[in-house]
């Protein structure tokens, strides 16, 4: 609906663009609402610093270049080239239930990614006992979902019955801790009511991230973040 259009891009094969690692998808952010055109590059950035310099929380985050986009002969804008999330040797290394050849055994054996998004409009997906919304970015079957969901909700049973050892077994906490403070660094309103916050789960543990979407809803400038 905005009038500065995203792209999505699919290159025939996998190749390095901007110095960035290769893949085939790439995705160029509108940025629409973002009037500095920033906020995405700056909260990319602070995790990059996370994982570079403070600890190894988040195994992997997107990162991007400033372009300006030419599309059929027309200047269209400054655009951000990013990394799209996807599982994938150069950017989110879990094992991949989708990859080519392999034939899939038990779901436990495998890495999912998982978008939580009130839109909740992808064809896989469940909700948890508290209303969060957690949709499979790829495509799945049921026995995927079951123990996606099962997994899920176990540990938030666990958290709301005070069982915090329980629920901690199958939680990483370092890329929980990180993620969440770069949601506060960045003023990510977002969080309660969520649009295109990721998690995952591999080899039994529920992470946080990749880190994605900060044009809107953040590092707000309002009467209500000023003193009174």
């Amino acid at each position: 609906q905005m009038p500065k259009k995203p792209f999505a891009v699919k290159l025939d094969s996998k190749c390095g663009v901007l110095n960035m690692p290769a893949h085939k998808r790439w995705v160029l952010l509108a940025n629409w609402k973002d009037r500095t055109l920033m906020r995405n590059a700056v909260a990319f950035g602070i995790a990059d610093v996370f994982k570079k310099t403070l600890s190894e929380g988040m195994a992997w985050n997107p990162s991007g270049e400033f372009v300006e986009l030419v599309y059929n002969g027309v200047h269209v804008g400054t655009y951000y080239l990013c990394e799209q999330i996807k599982i994938d040797g150069n950017r989110l290394d879990i094992n991949d239930p989708y990859e080519e050849g392999d034939a899939f055994t038990a779901a436990e054996d495998y890495g999912y990614l998982l978008e939580c998004d009130d839109a909740y409009d992808e064809t896989w997906k469940f909700t948890t006992a508290n209303y969060i919304p957690f949709l499979f970015k790829d495509d799945g079957n049921q026995t995927m979902l079951d123990y996606a969901a099962d997994f899920v909700r176990g540990i938030e049973d666990n958290l709301y019955a005070g069982k915090y050892d329980v629920a901690y077994e199958n939680m990483d906490l370092t890329s929980l801790v990180d993620f969440l403070l770069i949601q506060e660094l960045m003023m990510n309103s977002e969080m309660r009511h969520p649009k295109s916050v990721y998690t995952y789960i591999n080899n039994g543990k529920f992470y946080a991230g990749p880190v994605w979407d900060f044009d809107w809803n953040t590092l707000p400038v309002s009467s209500s973040y000023s003193e009174e």
